[in-house]
């Protein structure tokens, strides 16, 4: 089985009585392998930012009609730390000189992936945090190149 690649297989395998412990200990290696490879950091750090997006909207929507008394702007900023500092958990460790972390960028539809780069990017901006910002144009520059 490739480096970052799940066997689905072997997850419904754990609900089998007749599953060994060496095929659990076996799926749990494998999940964890998925998890910490770079497909799935970039796709979690993807799908923090556009679903904080969605929800925004949604948020938006809803508080136009219900019309509560609070400050839903310093709401926003709170969800905007929160949500561009866990996804940077994710992308961080992407190393662009990483065969793997490579095919993984490769691997994220291009217009989807940039959407979530410039947003961080322009967030971290506004925070000055200068560093994370050259880490996601150096990412950001293969993603263009597609």
């Amino acid at each position: 089985m490739k480096k970052g690649r799940l066997n689905k297989d072997s997850i419904f395998n754990l609900f089998e009585d007749n599953t060994s412990q060496e095929e659990v200990i076996q799926t749990r290696k494998s999940i964890d392998d998925f998890i910490n490879s770079p497909f799935a950091k970039i796709g979690m750090f993807t799908k923090l930012i556009l679903n904080h997006f969605v929800f925004h909207q949604k948020l938006e929507k809803f508080l136009k009609k219900e019309e509560p008394s609070y400050n839903s702007e310093s709401t926003r900023e709170a969800a905007d730390f929160t949500i561009f500092n866990r996804s940077w958990h994710y992308i961080k460790n992407i190393d662009i000189e990483d065969p793997d972390s490579i095919e993984a960028i490769l691997n994220f539809d291009p217009k989807i992936f940039n959407k979530a780069l410039q947003s961080s990017i322009i967030y971290f901006e506004n925070c000055e945090q200068y560093e994370r910002c050259a880490h996601l144009v150096n990412i950001q520059q293969i993603v263009k190149r597609l």
